[in-house]
């Protein structure tokens, strides 16, 4: 058999996954999440709407949606807690504001794809 040494901080430390800093990409919140297929897109657009947030779509172009690195503004990060290059995305027409539908939002999200091929498009939910 083969000699290991068992770690437990209480939780399933196998589960666990060591943050690469290699060629790693940011998209700001869950971009650490692998793809996630059709389906998993709708229920987490269910879940704003269930909740009562109000969805928000943004999308930009592959060259302007990652970050590699902090960029070339040279502003010092370390110095500005948050802030790296390309954050800020251009929004897919306003807030859905009352929206109950998550069919609407996934609507137009399709449209915001077809409008933009190639771009990444992504939903915030925002709690007022």
């Amino acid at each position: 058999p083969k000699n290991t040494l068992n770690v437990s901080n209480g939780y399933t430390t196998s589960a666990m996954m060591v943050w690469t800093p290699n060629n790693n990409k940011f998209f700001e919140t869950l971009s650490f999440l692998p793809p996630l297929s059709q389906q998993e897109i709708a229920q987490q657009i269910q879940y704003i709407v269930r909740s009562g947030w109000t969805p928000a779509l943004e999308f930009a172009a592959p060259d302007a949606a990652l970050t590699v690195n902090h960029g070339t503004s040279g502003i010092v990060s370390s110095a500005t807690c948050g802030y790296y290059d390309n954050r800020y995305w251009s929004m897919w027409k306003l807030p859905m504001f009352g929206c109950t539908d998550p069919n609407q939002v996934l609507y137009e999200v399709q449209a915001c794809t077809r409008a933009f091929p190639g771009s990444y498009v992504r939903c915030a939910g925002f709690d007022n």
